[in-house]
């Protein structure tokens, strides 16, 4: 069923841009470097007419999602171990809830130190911050209801069976809410070790404003980042939709 644009909400955010816009023409908000509206829309025109925004944006999607990708197929592959195989989940347990409980911010310094100011670092920290709720949300999809599984072993499916037309099924819809996840704790994650630990991309592009003191250009890129968000959850949301129609209808998700 396709979804129906939120026209009130739509109509708020209106709202909301215009008395952001009344309220500083008027001066009733009085922080100084806090531009309205439609000198945002001025600095993203400039910095979409140099092409410094075309190059931060390439740099910055190309990282998040390399690094969302390779934790996608990690993931996915290890929860899937993980959830399946009793014993491989209790001998790694702990060293997993260890690792889980290590702030992903913690780890960029980490990523500085052993990849250097490089793109490789960013794929690193994006990496490190999609793998874990794609990893944990597979690991909890894969542990499929007894009742299902025992419904399998009565119709006398092999196991390869049981797992590719039940448990597989039945696990998609988590995993699809882990994928969404890690793809959106992977952007920010890049974009956190373009601040401090490499000069290139949308978040270095949103210090560099700040610091030379062009409050549109900022807001702009922060703009830009937002929207980026979403678009990227709505394309995979929707490839989901495509691919595994049936399984996230049953789940409630379509």
């Amino acid at each position: 069923m396709a979804e129906r644009v939120n026209v009130l909400g739509a109509a708020v955010f209106v709202f909301g841009l215009g008395l952001w816009e009344l309220l500083v023409r008027t001066g009733l908000l009085t922080f100084t470097y806090l531009p309205p509206p439609s000198e945002v829309a001025v600095g993203l025109g400039e910095l979409l007419g140099n092409g410094e925004l075309g190059t931060a944006l390439g740099h910055t999607l190309f990282a998040a999602l390399t690094g969302w990708a390779v934790a996608g197929l990690v993931g996915v592959a290890a929860g899937s171990v993980l959830g399946l195989v009793r014993p491989v989940w209790t001998y790694s347990m702990a060293s997993l809830e260890a690792l889980r409980a290590l702030p992903i911010v913690a780890f960029v310094p980490v990523a500085v130190l052993l990849f250097g100011f490089s793109v490789q670092t960013e794929i690193m920290v994006a990496f490190y911050a999609a793998l874990w709720p794609i990893l944990l949300n597979t690991i909890n999809g894969m542990r499929t209801e007894g009742r299902l599984v025992e419904t399998g072993r009565v119709l006398k499916l092999s196991r390869a069976a049981v797992l590719w037309k039940i448990q597989l099924p039945a696990a998609t819809a988590t995993i699809v809410v882990g994928l969404r996840l890690g793809l959106s704790t992977s952007l920010v994650l890049t974009l956190v070790a373009e601040m401090v630990g490499n000069p290139a991309g949308l978040g270095f592009l949103l210090v560099t404003k700040g610091q030379a003191l062009q409050p549109g250009q900022m807001f702009a890129a922060v703009f830009v980042i937002g929207v980026t968000g979403i678009i990227l959850n709505g394309l995979v949301m929707g490839a989901a939709r495509l691919a595994f129609r049936g399984q996230l209808a049953s789940a409630g998700e379509a």
